[in-house]
């Protein structure tokens, strides 16, 4: 290895890495937070601490998600992991997470972390969840905990994965697909998060490390090693377990011809998935009606079990929707590279495509829409894709093409960066919920009321004290007192995908139907230079750390 490309990929772990910590501390619970909501005048330590016992039962729609909003991050799923861990009870060996909507891999991660931390005293773990009402700084450390173990895993399965695309896309390939991932907004923005999507990429990626290395080496133990890889990875989250179906591919490829001993070791291979799998989600099981209650919830709301024609050809658009929001211009040359490598037989482009199209599964039964973060799973596959055609770059005799074409996908990298750079930028500055809430603390008198057409929870509004506001349904606007103030939060309305300019004025249009007039609207969006990125079509989860919150008020 030359000491320049040594450098290269250096520095794309070193820029990932970078990357990856800008904005860590995002949307967590703090004091400024806190200081809005004047919690501990208005809400008793009995009702708090009752809510949360009835917030493990599993039932949403009896409680108000307002009433944690102090001890909430601004992201809207990283508080089931931490849920989770509380409903356990160690000393009497219950390690029940009843929370079955993913898998328990990484609850279970976190979940020991945590305990670790605690001996130290690095963070602070109390059973009464009162107590982080009075220090949300301190639940923020819990937060900041999982978020780092992302993290980690993002960037040593960036590592790992540039192990992999050493062997399925040679030397050039392997610093250009590793680019690819790490600098993927899909990628870089998940990465942020204590949430099981970049730690299911990261088991995938060692999954991948296994392969690759019986494809090399051709010893039994390696694939098996991949396999149980595989049942942490579907541990850590469901659709992961489609890529059982490689393990076949690639054995029967590189390793067996035999009939007998090709399904003796197949089925070896299976029990060492499912072992990989129930050791770290080992209550389904054990609680499997609570796990069969869950399943059955996420496979309904997802809409799992095609309806038709239309919802696959759908999946199409979705799926290049998703990564032109998620990759910008890297959808292009993913596109690209599936073609040319479906008109090529080496073993280490089929390995790929055939990941690639295993992935593509549950987004079909799932007719693939509304979070971007569902085609990480496709990610990997895409960017081995996309490396293995850019090393075939370097082997074009035509020294002009050969220039053009590798300083043309240098170039959409870059533009790719740029991305994620701003993106960065946007979750390291103020967030805009606390902009607003801001203003409204300052400039609106302690005496007007504040209006929400649904329960203000963070994720969707700023923070407001409770005991200014009153909740109103859409349909009853017009009842609102003259005088108020009318706060509708971006994320309250804007649900899957679409035009955010297009909904955002129907909303405007609407209120300003029931009486209200558009006072101001804050906004912090993700730009580079002039360079503004997701104002307008996007997905639903990638405008989490950048929706519009509109004032309104009634005359």
């Amino acid at each position: 290895m030359n000491k320049p490309y040594l450098f290269i990929i250096i520095g794309i772990f070193i820029f990932a890495s970078l990357l990856y910590t800008t904005g860590i501390k995002w949307g967590l619970p703090s004091e400024e937070t806190k200081s809005f909501y004047i919690q501990d005048a208005n809400i008793s330590q009995e009702y708090v601490k009752h809510s949360w016992e009835i917030s493990k039962e599993n039932l949403p729609e009896k409680l108000p998600r307002s009433v944690f909003n102090a001890i909430r991050s601004f992201h809207p799923d990283e508080q089931n992991i931490l849920k989770s861990i509380s409903t356990m009870s160690p000393e009497r060996f219950d390690f029940n997470p009843h929370f079955f909507e993913y898998p328990s891999s990484q609850i279970y991660l976190v979940a020991v972390t945590l305990k670790v931390l605690s001996i130290p005293g690095f963070i602070k773990i109390e059973p009464d969840i009162s107590y982080y009402f009075k220090h949300p700084d301190e639940m923020a450390k819990m937060y900041l905990a999982g978020r780092y173990i992302t993290l980690l895993m993002a960037i040593c399965g960036l590592i790992l994965f540039y192990k992999v695309a050493l062997v399925l896309c040679g030397r050039y390939g392997a610093a250009f697909a590793t680019a690819c991932l790490g600098f993927c907004p899909l990628y870089s923005i998940n990465s942020h998060y204590m949430t099981v999507d970049i730690p299911m990429v990261f088991w995938i990626i060692v999954s991948l490390f296994f392969i690759v290395m019986f494809v090399k080496r051709r010893k039994f133990f390696y694939i098996a090693f991949s396999a149980f890889t595989l049942g942490i990875a579907t541990g850590t989250k469901y659709p992961a377990g489609i890529l059982i179906f490689l393990l076949p591919f690639v054995y029967y490829r590189t390793y067996e011809k035999s009939p007998g001993r090709f399904i003796k070791n197949m089925l070896i291979l299976f029990v060492l998935f499912l072992v990989g799998f129930l050791i770290t989600t080992p209550y389904c099981i054990i609680a499997f009606n609570e796990f069969k209650r869950d399943i059955l919830y996420q496979t309904g709301s997802r809409g799992v079990g095609a309806s038709g024609l239309y919802q696959y050809i759908n999946c199409f658009i979705n799926f290049f929707a998703a990564f032109w929001v998620g990759s910008w211009l890297l959808v292009f040359l993913f596109i690209l590279s599936i073609y040319f490598l479906a008109r090529r037989r080496l073993l280490e482009d089929r390995i790929i495509l055939t990941g690639l199209i295993l992935c593509l599964v549950p987004l079909f039964t799932a007719g693939g829409f509304k979070y971007a973060r569902y085609y990480l799973l496709v990610l990997p596959f895409l960017c081995l894709s996309a490396g293995s055609v850019f090393n075939d770059f370097f082997q074009i005799e035509n020294k002009r093409a050969k220039i053009f074409a590798s300083s043309l996908c240098i170039l959409i990298l870059v533009a790719v960066l740029i991305k994620s750079v701003a993106y960065s930028k946007v979750m390291a500055c103020k967030d805009v919920r606390i902009l607003a809430a801001e203003y409204i603390s300052n400039e609106i008198p302690q005496d007007k009321k504040l209006v929400f057409t649904k329960d203000p929870w963070i994720f969707e509004v700023p923070p407001v004290n409770p005991l200014r506001y009153a909740v109103v349904s859409e349909k009853d606007l017009e009842t609102a007192p003259s005088g108020s103030f009318l706060i509708i939060g971006e994320l309250q309305y804007f649900l899957t995908y679409g035009s955010r300019v297009k909904e955002m004025q129907n909303k405007i249009d609407f209120c300003q139907k029931k009486g209200f007039v558009l006072k101001k609207i804050f906004e912090n969006e993700p730009h580079f230079g002039q360079l503004y990125f997701d104002c307008d079509w996007t997905l639903h989860d990638m405008i989490y750390a950048h929706p519009k919150i509109l004032l309104f008020y009634k005359p």
